[in-house]
């Protein structure tokens, strides 16, 4: 059974066109489907399963996927602006290439996910779990990690200026070519944190000389 909560008529839908704008999917079973492309914009996924399913290139602009499963999903190129994804659980998914900018994660499990080239501006990912992750010149300018997660993640070349990092753990994580200009690491853990050629600029005065 794919049908768990949401409308069959709209799980036909998706299945039989891979087209399904603001679709009624609540909890469906979809672990493993074929929808890469599909257009499931502004639909409501939460707590659907798609885990190890195929959605590159998808369009999710506007879906609603809070507390959706998303683990091992393939989701490069995805469209997922201003999306919901708060408590998504997307250990080890690859999301390279995807625009999530303005989207929010607050809380999202997203250990070790391939995040490298992806467009995360203005994206709110407080006390997301990002350990291991690998972010590889992704773009997080104005992006709110407060709290976050970042233990031993790869930042390398990331744009992070004028980010909130605030309280954020980043031990061990690799910021090795990143612009931190603008950013905010009040009482950030960077223990163990590699900064090779890294470029950072105090947002206020309040910034620890200390911590970084």
């Amino acid at each position: 059974m794919l049908l768990l909560l949401g409308c069959e008529t709209d799980l036909e839908k998706l299945k039989g066109s891979n087209n399904c704008v603001r679709c009624y999917l609540k909890g469906v079973d979809l672990t493993g489907a074929e929808l890469k492309g599909a257009n499931l914009n502004w639909s409501f996924l939460e707590q659907a399963h798609l885990d190890r399913a195929n959605l590159a290139n998808a369009n999710l602009n506007g879906a609603r996927l809070a507390g959706v499963s998303l683990q091992r999903t393939v989701m490069t190129g995805a469209d997922i602006r201003k999306a919901t994804l708060i408590k998504a659980v997307m250990n080890n998914a690859d999301l390279r290439q995807a625009d999530l900018s303005e989207s929010v994660l607050s809380y999202a499990q997203m250990t070790r996910a391939a995040l490298d080239g992806a467009n995360l501006t203005a994206v709110v990912l407080d006390h997301a779990d990002l350990s291991r992750a690998s972010l590889r010149g992704a773009t997080l300018f104005q992006a709110d990690l407060t709290g976050a997660n970042l233990h031993q993640a790869d930042l390398s070349r990331a744009n992070l200026r004028w980010a909130v990092l605030e309280l954020a753990d980043l031990r061990g994580a690799n910021l090795s070519y990143a612009d931190l200009n603008h950013s905010k690491l009040e009482r950030a853990n960077l223990t163990g944190a590699l900064w090779i050629d890294a470029i950072h600029r105090c947002s206020n005065q309040n910034c620890d000389g200390k911590a970084y």
